[in-house]
């Protein structure tokens, strides 16, 4: 038996620490905060280039991640949270204490990874 307060809560910290992380990567973005045309020095820009891309590649996994999490919690509202979308079994407890945002079980996940590689 899954304790949906237990996960809703863990659910609901992780959120709030993606928005946090999510927020702190946009302040410390290089182009965030400097205005393009007045950079001069030479190298600058390029190292400000690669900061900004890497700034750009963790925000779109912390937005991936961020769906996800918030993907489970409407499964929760909808009552439909633990049950695998590709076979429409329950996702094993120690799945979802790993990861509370599984959308499949392990079973299916792996013939997904499986047909990838």
């Amino acid at each position: 038996m899954i304790n949906f307060k237990i996960v809703k809560s863990k659910i609901e910290k992780q959120r709030e620490v993606i928005i946090a992380r999510i927020k702190r990567l946009r302040k410390d973005d290089p182009f965030s905060t400097t205005d393009r045309a007045l950079i001069v020095e030479p190298g600058t820009d390029a190292a400000q280039l690669y900061g900004h891309e890497q700034a750009v590649v963790l925000e779109n996994q912390l937005k991936r991640e961020l769906k996800e999490i918030e993907a489970a919690l409407l499964k929760m509202k909808k009552k439909t949270y633990g049950i695998c979308e590709r076979c429409g079994k329950k996702i094993d407890l120690a799945r979802l204490q790993v990861k509370p945002q599984a959308i499949y079980c392990v079973k299916c996940l792996k013939e997904i990874e499986t047909k990838k590689g």
